[in-house]
């Protein structure tokens, strides 16, 4: 559940910190292992040769995936690639134009070796799926986070939550001894529906330990504190929420415009709303807020 955008939520790791200062070096010379020298994207179309250099590539949707290098084959620039929670491989190709990164740095394509444990932002190449990032993990971090259910493969035990930074879908991997939570309670993997905001513990190998749903589609909470923020022509309302210190934008479309009148920026107040999957409807707004109250 997200600080300041419950509509969009974060997932949050040592890996993916790594991942995001990497993503800064954008002009980063992967095979050669160079030092990088910055290039806008002018200064790139003007370098670039049509006889010498592979075309650009397209601009397809990427996906981020972990896996196992099971098989490499340099002269060809082709992997076989193991991802984690799937039995079928991957056939994966990757050429000049794959970025390659150990904790954060530019490395050389000579760095991957097989049996190694690495990340992949693969696209579609033509018919080929080609890795624009090739991301090596050295340590055998483990992490805890938010984020939102994609999907929930009940067959391969293999839950996608979708990161808000990378905007990308991150896949990993239920096992036995994940332990899944509603509140106090425990539940099971029928709750791991799309759009649901949840809590992670995983591993090394993106294996959860422990889910802890916050909200699903349909659930709804009371939000009592300061209202930090209003404004009425997007009809938007941020709460500083008392009980977990959190704050919440919170849609008050449905509320009666003499209500949002009585409404002052700064104002404590107590508001009942609806989770939809992508953000908080607000049902009812009281003045002044109410002691009791759910925590989502």
């Amino acid at each position: 559940m997200s600080k300041t955008r419950p509509s969009r939520v974060i997932l949050a790791s040592a890996f993916f910190a790594v991942m995001a200062t990497a993503c800064q070096a954008q002009n980063q010379q992967g095979f050669s292992g160079n030092t990088p020298q910055a290039q806008t994207p002018a200064a790139q179309r003007e370098n670039y040769d049509p006889l010498l250099d592979l075309p650009p590539l397209p601009n397809n949707k990427i996906t981020l995936i972990g896996g196992t290098v099971s098989g490499l084959d340099e002269v060809m620039n082709h992997m076989i690639f193991q991802p984690f929670g799937e039995k079928k491989k991957m056939h994966v190709s990757f050429d000049t134009r794959t970025r390659f990164y150990r904790d954060g740095k530019a490395i050389s394509y000579r760095e991957i070796k097989q049996g190694q444990r690495v990340y992949l932002d693969t696209m579609l190449n033509g018919n080929k799926v080609f890795a624009k990032s090739i991301w090596i993990q050295s340590a055998a971090d483990s992490g805890v986070g938010r984020g939102q259910i994609v999907s929930f493969d009940s067959q391969r035990s293999t839950l996608t939550v979708r990161d808000e930074l990378s905007s990308q879908a991150i896949k990993m991997q239920i096992t036995p001894a994940t332990v899944i939570r509603s509140g106090e309670r425990t539940t099971t993997t029928a709750d791991l529906v799309p759009g649901t905001l949840v809590s992670l513990s995983f591993g090394p190998l993106g294996e959860l330990r422990e889910v802890m749903l916050s909200a699903k589609p349909g659930s709804q909470f009371t939000f009592a504190g300061r209202g930090s923020y209003l404004d009425l022509s997007r009809k938007l309302i941020a709460v500083d929420n008392s009980s977990d210190k959190l704050k919440y934008d919170i849609s008050i479309e449905a509320i009666a415009p003499n209500i949002l009148r009585q409404i002052h920026e700064g104002d404590h107040v107590a508001v009942v709303a609806v989770f939809d999957g992508s953000r908080y409807d607000a049902r009812r707004i009281d003045l002044p807020s109410s002691p009791n109250q759910n925590q989502p």
